[in-house]
């Protein structure tokens, strides 16, 4: 079995600068870290992991808490993650919080009682209190998807209020008046922000915000289609609607063809996130893109420069949405009831 001093001796380096490139370390040319690397892999010298751990005083795992391991959202912010990662030999440790305080706070305690390195937290229930008071416990720690108080030259965000503004801005420059809203979990800080940015884009257009126009989808397919199905029991016309996400616009587009309505003949519809489901719709999903595999590196980066793995680069912490423009929303027909 093929050891770090064969390794040094064929690629004609010090077994120190062996551990450097295995364990991601500065000072280590381009050049001379190809030329370890093809060495290991021609020797197939595999490191020791408990040894390298006891040198290095590192497990080798990055620890990630997200909201729902199964959403299409956190699922592209872990893409990201991963993808600089394993350019470190680093390995990805994650666990659910399911958006409630109590359950983060024990998948942070499960990640750091096995010595991750570094912890990447995506977090919709804990205070920022907390979460700053985490920070201070001896593990370098990064937020992502949003921005905590006290602790904002480590969070990767996205500017919620600017999309929720975009969505609704677009249903207005289309020519819509009567806009209804499907809310997000109003526990959930992107939900708020989404739904400041649509109060502002119809104060900004001078259109009086109607109560009656809201309904909360909680994030999910199914409170979508229930939302959707209270707008148009509760009498009140619009003639499109902005839903917090991707996932309850789907589920609005089924309560209305369900009503015999068309989108976007009868009513148009915009999400949030532009997850793949939105590429798939019929009619395809008018959406404002989060950049989530963009920003899942942004987080990987920072928690990587904290460890000084890899070198301090300029990282984008504050991400701008972008609006995609697809089938589902039409301007208002002339003398058309609204739904």
């Amino acid at each position: 079995m093929a050891t770090i001093k064969d390794v040094s001796q064929r690629a004609h380096v010090s077994p120190a600068t062996v551990s450097r490139v295995i364990n991601g370390g500065n000072g280590v040319s381009d050049v001379t870290r190809a030329a370890v690397l093809a060495v290991i892999d021609e020797l197939g010298y595999q490191p020791n992991a408990f040894a390298r751990s006891l040198a290095t005083n590192r497990s080798g795992g990055i620890g990630v808490v997200v909201s729902e391991v199964s959403s299409a959202v956190y699922g592209g912010i872990l893409q990201g993650i991963e993808s600089v990662t394993e350019r470190h030999g680093m390995h990805l440790l994650v666990s659910s919080g399911h958006a409630r305080a109590e359950r983060e706070r024990k998948a942070f305690e499960f990640l750091r009682q096995r010595r991750s390195d570094a912890l990447i937290l995506q977090l919709d229930g804990a205070q920022d209190a907390e979460v700053v008071a985490w920070s201070r416990l001896g593990v370098p720690l990064v937020v992502v998807g949003r921005r905590v108080e006290g602790l904002a030259d480590r969070c990767v965000f996205l500017d919620n209020v600017a999309g929720g503004e975009l969505a609704t801005r677009h249903l207005l420059d289309r020519g819509h008046r009567r806009i209804a809203h499907i809310a997000g979990l109003p526990s959930i800080q992107d939900a708020r922000d989404r739904f400041t940015g649509y109060l502002q884009a119809l104060a900004d257009h001078g259109v009086p915000f109607d109560a009656s126009l809201v309904a909360d989808g909680g994030f999910v397919e199914e409170g979508g289609q229930r939302a959707m199905r209270r707008l148009l029991e509760g009498g009140e016309p619009f003639t499109a609607v902005f839903a917090a996400n991707d996932q309850s616009a789907a589920g609005a587009m089924r309560a209305l063809r369900d009503a015999g309505l068309s989108v976007p003949d009868d009513v148009s519809v915009v999400g949030f996130d532009d997850t793949l489901l939105a590429h798939y719709m019929v009619p395809s999903l008018t959406t404002v893109r989060q950049p989530l595999r963009e920003m899942g590196q942004a987080a990987a980066t920072l928690a990587l420069a904290r460890l000084g793995i890899a070198a301090r680069e300029e990282v984008n912490l504050r991400f701008e949405p972008v609006l995609v423009e697809r089938e589902s929303v039409a301007a208002p027909r002339a003398g058309h009831t609204p739904a």
